[in-house]
């Protein structure tokens, strides 16, 4: 070959190279994510978030993990309305964003005509042998996991939906509701006579029910059930033999990074949605705060493993939370009462189940000193007592005395709530990682498919 013809050869390369986008080829052909992490505060607003994020900051002394992510990470702000509804619920809210199409309320990802099957992204994700989980501290047959592995018409179909995640063969299941396991007989809700836990075990799952032996538990295929009915609000899970939110994270992401292809994992804090449902503004900001330490652990993973997608959000907000501005005694704005909050030792729940039923303003407000070191007047406790709230309102209050008494407390925690009924608040949606340059802007939830489809390289 001639000097003459190497030189033009060398003249001509070098102008390809300055018609490559910025970065070369590899900037523009980024491989898809490894992993997989989303994690969903069920009922977390940005009225949650911002009431856990100056609960952590100025009583706890410390900042979330979630503001550290949208702060060095991506931000979105993200709508969620379905196909016939401007407000959602956990179901369609969960299926929009495991399947990237609109649903319709309480199917658990299905088409509209409530029979065909549409796709999840954890099936996808099966498909291409990568390891799969399910993390709440719901019912592992509530509605957010449910739409990532199963399917049905009504989501309240528990027994088809435990049937259907052993099937699907997730190598992690954690949650409550272990009822929708065993049959009656066993103390269950299954009237086909079925104990799923044993046939889980067939299967090659290790049964475990309480922390202690989730941290014995080998590092296989696991199904673990903490309670018959929903895990404990964080506020009451010291008297239990539960595992945190973020034990329960550190497990699955280490037995799922087992699998060299990768991972697909939902975690979801399903109990900040029941708190706000019960106008209980105490145990709502300790199940966000328990929330992002699961962020934490997941972040740290992320540091570690950086091939990682990493997505935080909400399936909708509840309650209409609101931080308001004045107490009983003040002139001016002051906001919430940090101190009473951080006083509180029980949720509402724990309260109405010590109260009972048709309870006495005398009883009522026992509880709630012993509770919440709150002394209720006369006129509070008998106002809770005759639940004026629900009775004012029973559309939007139907809970028997806890709004009425989220009503009274509102002076003394300083946190209102616009209804115990989900809103139409938009949410955040953070991210890191590869894929999460796409998380921006004003978003559907729907979109949230597609960032982690893309991610992932799945087809």
């Amino acid at each position: 070959m001639s000097k003459r013809l190497v030189r033009l050869m060398a003249v001509l390369f070098a102008a390809a190279l300055l018609l490559l986008p910025p970065g070369g080829p590899a900037a523009q052909t980024r491989p898809p994510a490894r992993n997989v992490i989303i994690l969903i505060g069920d009922g977390m607003g940005p009225s949650q978030f911002g009431a856990a994020w100056i609960f952590s900051n100025r009583a706890l002394k410390k900042d979330l993990h979630m503001a550290e992510l949208m702060k060095n990470g991506r931000t979105a702000y993200l709508v969620n309305d379905t196909a016939d509804a401007i407000v959602t619920e956990s179901a369609a809210a969960a299926g929009q964003i495991a399947t990237g199409q609109r649903m319709v309320a309480l199917t658990l990802s299905m088409a509209a005509d409530r029979k065909t099957p549409v796709k999840t992204i954890m099936e996808m994700a099966r498909e291409a042998k990568l390891a799969t989980g399910l993390v709440t501290t719901s019912g592992i047959t509530d509605a957010t996991p449910a739409a990532f592995a199963a399917h049905a018409a009504i989501r309240s179909d528990e027994e088809s939906v435990a049937d259907q995640e052993l099937k699907f063969g997730a190598e992690v299941l954690m949650g409550g509701r272990r009822q929708f396991f065993l049959p009656e007989s066993a103390g269950g809700k299954r009237n086909d006579g079925r104990n799923l836990l044993k046939e889980a075990q067939k299967a090659g799952y290790t049964v475990v029910g309480t922390a202690e032996e989730l941290r014995a538990a080998p590092d296989g295929k696991i199904l673990g059930l903490f309670n018959m009915g929903n895990m404990s609000y964080e506020i009451d899970r010291a008297a239990t033999a539960e595992p945190s939110l973020a034990e329960m994270a550190g497990s699955a992401l280490r037995i799922l990074s087992k699998n060299e292809r990768g991972f697909f994992v939902m975690i979801e804090g399903g109990r900040i949605d029941h708190a706000a449902h019960r106008n209980d503004a105490p145990a709502a900001i300790r199940d966000t705060l328990a929330f992002d330490e699961a962020v934490g652990v997941a972040m740290d993973f992320v540091k570690m493993n950086p091939s990682t997608l990493l997505i935080v959000t909400a399936d909708h907000e509840t309650g209409g939370m609101a931080l308001i501005g004045n107490s009983k005694k003040s002139e001016g704005y002051v906001g919430m009462n940090l101190e009473a909050i951080q006083k509180a030792k029980a949720s509402f729940e724990w309260m109405a189940a010590k109260w009972g039923r048709n309870p006495t303003p005398e009883r009522i407000r026992e509880v709630v000193r012993q509770a919440l070191e709150i002394d209720l007047t006369d006129n509070e406790a008998r106002t809770v007592a005759d639940d004026t709230i629900r009775k004012l309102d029973p559309y939007n209050f139907s809970s028997d005395y806890v709004h009425s008494l989220g009503f009274v407390l509102r002076p003394y925690l300083r946190v209102g709530w616009g209804s115990q009924t989900h809103t139409a608040s938009p949410l955040f949606l953070f991210g890191s990682g590869p894929g999460s340059e796409k998380i921006g802007g004003l978003m559907h939830n729907t979109e949230i498919f597609t960032v982690m489809k893309a991610a992932l390289g799945l087809k």
